[in-house]
């Protein structure tokens, strides 16, 4: 019976929230280090005020694992679950308790990193009231499901639903991160692992600046399946786009936003990480650089259907000639005016050919 519960529930909670969580990782543990968070960590356990602020926190992913059962229990395909409620209480209860710790199992592990340095610094009532808020956490969030499950239609006030109007620089973002979960996380996985491990790999011997540019052309390459996404999302919800009076220049504008928003997260992590025998002003430029080509493959994509063939003999191609390309030692400099003149060039031409068809 729970591993039954655990596919209806645990499995697609984390499946839709795995870009949320990947971005939520690489920006807490690739900009802090362990040894900064357990500095955060000693502060918060010192600090009532610090500790309450954590707490307010883990109640708001409660409040997000309960809408989440709440929206399960309501979806028509498991309808057939208010059944479940004829499973005596104690047993149904046990089993929302092993739902609930599942579901909260990012909270309690953090907790968990919490009571061992409490444990640490001897910090006995920041101990207690870890342990204690996490327990009432995974009670109430089991009675709040069971509650929901016995009572389908409540009839009890509801929260007001906050709506803001959602800026078009944001549609493919968000609709990437809710609906195609997995192609980002191993997107952006891929793509901040290989910054991370190339400037780690400085210390260890006598690399130049080449070895960075080698490790932007891949990160680079990881997102060369974007644009036929971005191209494939808008043909399926935004048909209108086209029909719009903007021109290519505010179009391109557009996409440069959304796709800068994109590479962020590679800024931070290159930052954070940047070796010490580099400059800060350089890896500034190379993420533009990188930003420019993703751009430039962007306009080459747009629109286009390529098969998978010969988008992978494209990608194996840009990357030998990139490789060779950077061996002869070509600046980063040159990479970023090619790369932006490249990005814009291929837009405006794909853009008139676009409008006289």
């Amino acid at each position: 019976m729970l591993t039954f519960l655990n596919r209806i529930f645990v499995g697609p909670f984390y499946a839709r929230n795995a870009g949320t969580f990947l971005v939520i990782v690489l920006l807490a543990f690739g900009f802090l280090s362990a040894r900064e968070h357990k500095a955060l960590i000693t502060a918060a356990l010192g600090s009532p005020f610090l500790l309450a602020i954590v707490f307010v926190l883990w109640g708001l992913y409660l409040l997000k694992t309960t809408s989440f059962v709440r929206q399960a229990l309501s979806a028509p395909e498991h309808l057939f679950l208010q059944s479940f409620w004829l499973v005596p209480n104690v047993t149904r209860y046990v089993l929302w308790l092993a739902i609930q710790i599942a579901l909260l199992f990012p909270i309690i592990a953090y907790a968990g990193w919490m009571v061992q340095i409490a444990t640490t610094y001897q910090k006995w009532d920041s101990l207690s009231a870890i342990v204690i808020y996490v327990m009432i956490l995974v009670g109430v969030g089991a009675a709040m499901n069971d509650h929901r499950l016995r009572h389908p239609s409540p009839d009890t006030f509801r929260l007001p639903n906050f709506t803001f109007k959602l800026p078009y620089e944001l549609f493919f973002p968000t609709y990437w991160l809710r609906h195609e979960p997995l192609s980002f996380v191993l997107t952006k996985a891929f793509s901040g692992l290989l910054l991370a491990g190339v400037c780690r790999l400085y210390p260890t011997d006598d690399y130049d600046q080449r070895l960075l540019l080698i490790g932007l052309l891949l990160a680079v390459l990881g997102h060369s399946q974007v644009g036929g996404q971005v191209s494939a999302f808008e043909r399926q919800y935004l048909l209108f786009l086209q029909n719009l009076p903007l021109s290519w220049l505010q179009r391109f504008g557009r996409y440069v936003v959304t796709y800068g928003l994109l590479w962020l997260p590679e800024l931070l992590i290159l930052i954070r990480n940047c070796p010490a025998e580099i400059r800060l002003d350089y890896v500034v430029w190379l993420w533009l650089t990188g930003w420019g080509w993703i751009m430039l493959m962007h306009s080459l994509a747009y629109k286009y259907d390529v098969m998978p063939e010969g988008w992978l003999t494209g990608v194996i191609a840009a990357f030998v000639i990139g490789l060779l390309t950077i061996m002869f030692g070509l600046p980063v400099g040159a990479w970023l005016v090619l790369g932006w003149l490249g990005a814009v060039g291929c837009w405006y031409r794909s853009f008139t050919t676009r409008s006289l068809t």
